[in-house]
């Protein structure tokens, strides 16, 4: 199965295990998630990612005795990384695939190696048509959002991008809790997806934005 996306691993390619980063956002498929990369272990994983497959699982974390993070996250392939002076590591990732963790492999200071299984999400590699009804009620609701907290949105470069990469990127955006986000994230399709979300936005009573600079820290 041939990627969506340039520069991406095809779906039969994608590796058995990869570096896992918890993380209190979510990555979803063609969606863009930067880091900050500051702690040892953190860069090791980093240079390992880099040194192979170039892909990042990002889980969120889940404050359960029996799991530390949800079992489905995304994986997000390096697109672009910066060195800083200070030695911290600028990083932004694009998202592939969904995985689920089937187990954990090693921990290198904490931080995991992770045995995944992608074969319920082969159509993150699919281009989906999306009923126009369908988006037009999402943008709809956007923008009672965006209206409602007075932010100034460029609606034309909006509507020219495609309704998935769209709602896969306001996931950084819009202030929802972990269960929310993680409700997004493993719904079947992006039919799907884009139902959830303007649920939410219409039961968001006081929605907050939050920036994608600031929108989740690595636990």
């Amino acid at each position: 199965m041939k990627p969506k996306y340039p520069f991406t691993q095809s779906f039969d390619d994608l590796p058995d295990q990869i570096p896992i980063f918890s993380y209190s956002n979510a990555l979803l498929p063609g969606g863009e998630l930067p880091l900050e990369l500051s702690k040892p272990a953190e860069l090791l994983l980093f240079f390992i990612a880099l040194k192979s497959d170039q892909l990042i699982g990002i889980v969120q974390p889940l404050k359960q005795a029996n799991l530390k993070t949800y079992q489905v996250g995304c994986a997000g392939r390096i697109r672009q990384y910066r060195e800083r002076k200070d030695g911290r590591l600028n990083v932004m990732l694009t998202g592939v695939c969904r995985f689920r963790i089937i187990d954990e492999l090693q921990q290198v200071n904490s931080r995991e190696m992770a045995r995944v299984d992608w074969r319920d999400f082969a159509n993150d590699y699919l281009n989906e048509e999306i009923e126009k009804s369908l988006a037009d009620q999402f943008k709809q609701k956007l923008r009672l959002y965006f209206d409602r907290h007075n932010m100034q949105v460029d609606w034309k470069v909006l509507s020219e991008n495609p309704i998935e990469q769209v709602v896969n990127n306001l996931v950084l955006v819009v202030n929802l809790d972990a269960q929310s986000k993680q409700l997004l994230l493993e719904s079947p399709t992006v039919t799907e997806r884009l139902k959830v979300f303007t649920q939410l936005l219409e039961e968001k009573s006081d929605p907050t934005v939050i920036t994608p600079q600031h929108s989740g820290v690595l636990n």
